[in-house]
């Protein structure tokens, strides 16, 4: 029996409510050369009851007898999939109706390793985060291109760049050849607390080039449940204490160069030095700037409490042990400043439209309340002709969009709006 084009793996824990509508995105897609690797984290029974409940021949479910470690448990599942490409997708997520048949066709013809794609952002309606509740982002005006690894490693690790550009499991179909590499000259693929983050700097650098394509391929969502969300927003939750103590029980703790704060700079760049230990340890090119990460880890702080900052500070001081100099810098410059204004961590304003860059919607306007329904309405929007997927510099739809908005920018927006719904 040949192996399948795809393997479109899913890692579990205690989401079977989540992972219903995240197995009905990958049931429905128009291409036939795939499996699904549900790979259960010692869930309850509602978790198996949930894959049974499909009867599908596609879905392989395995299940850990003890929880682990997201890594651990990403490493588990990825070492069930047999197909010649492997996805990732959590679940809470999903992939776009159309998402491997234009894949496979963007394979085809790029004939690469590793192909990364834009996603759609959605916050299920139990996030309380400020108003973002129950909204969507689909990214309209990205680039295809062809990405040089080291040029944008350093700019990623030190977060001049946003992370989402590397070619994650999470956000990329990465060839099993490139896997195998990872694994034959780390040990393992996952060599950090952040999965997705180090494998997206570990693939990078083995694929040296990779392909970047605009178009949305599947849905990177978020719930209460999920790991990030909680770690960065609800670390006091029961999700966040059991994603520390797994963690620290697998000891993938912070590199001890990085420190180790509840900040997405942070994250990062502990994601890229572990990579950088294994895979490149004596390339100067790749480094971090401490400084920098120090500066920027101040900046993404959020405390609740002045005891939280300047516990906060004291761990990035801590991180530099190494280097005294670095040390004093860091004691002049920054261990006596002072805390932002609010102690709220997320408080962004939500205007729906599009902003020059994305298209912001609010689910509730049509219907949606799941990541199966976004996937639905994003097809609607996007189109799911697998033509579409022809490598080109900017699409028909971006133009259209750049042009509205710069003739119309502050009355058009509801007018679009009104068409999207005229459209579904």
């Amino acid at each position: 029996m040949s192996s399948p084009r795809f393997s479109v793996v899913i890692p579990t824990r205690q989401r079977a409510d989540t992972l219903l509508y995240t197995l009905r995105t990958c049931l429905a897609q128009r291409f036939s050369s795939y499996e699904i690797v549900v790979c259960d984290n010692c869930s309850s029974v509602e978790t198996k009851q949930t894959v049974e409940s499909f009867k599908s021949s596609k879905i392989k479910y395995i299940r850990s007898d003890r929880p682990l470690a997201m890594s651990k448990n990403w490493e588990l599942a990825v070492s069930h999939a047999t197909g010649e490409y492997v996805i990732v997708i959590g679940d809470d997520d999903g992939l776009l109706p159309y998402a491997l048949d234009e894949v496979n066709c963007l394979l085809e013809q790029l004939k690469v390793k590793a192909l990364r794609w834009e996603r759609v952002y959605y916050n299920w309606p139990n996030v309380p985060i400020g108003k973002h509740d129950n909204k969507i982002v689909i990214p309209l005006i990205r680039q295809n291109r062809i990405v040089k690894a080291r040029e944008i490693i350093p700019s990623i690790a030190n977060s001049r760049m946003g992370y989402p550009m590397l070619p994650m499991l999470y956000n990329a179909a990465i060839h099993r050849d490139l896997i195998e590499e990872l694994r034959k000259k780390t040990g393992r693929v996952f060599g950090a607390s952040s999965p997705d983050v180090y494998s997206g700097f570990a693939f990078a650098y083995l694929a040296k080039n990779y392909a970047s394509i605009a178009r949305p391929m599947s849905i990177n969502a978020g719930s209460t449940k999920s790991n990030g969300y909680s770690m960065l927003w609800k670390p006091d939750s029961p999700v966040a204490q059991e994603f520390f103590s797994l963690n620290a029980e697998a000891m993938l703790g912070f590199h001890p160069r990085i420190p180790d704060i509840r900040a997405l700079p942070a994250i990062i760049a502990d994601s890229f030095q572990h990579a950088k230990d294994v895979l490149f340890p004596d390339d100067r090119s790749l480094a971090i700037d401490r400084k920098l990460l120090a500066i920027n880890c101040v900046k993404a702080l959020r405390p609740e409490t002045q005891e939280e900052w300047e516990s906060s500070l004291q761990v990035i001081l801590a991180s530099m042990a190494d280097n005294i100099r670095l040390k004093k810098w860091f004691t002049s410059k920054l261990l006596e400043s002072s805390p932002p204004a609010k102690y709220r961590g997320f408080d962004l304003a939500w205007r729906k439209g599009f902003d020059g860059s994305d298209l912001l919607l609010d689910a509730t306007d049509f219907g949606v309340t799941d990541v199966f329904g976004v996937a639905e309405l994003c097809e609607k929007i996007l189109g799911s002709d697998s033509s579409s997927s022809r490598w080109v510099e900017t699409s028909v739809l971006q133009k259209i969009f750049r042009r509205l908005y710069h003739l119309t920018p502050n009355s058009w927006r509801e007018v679009l709006l009104q068409n999207i719904r005229a459209l579904i």
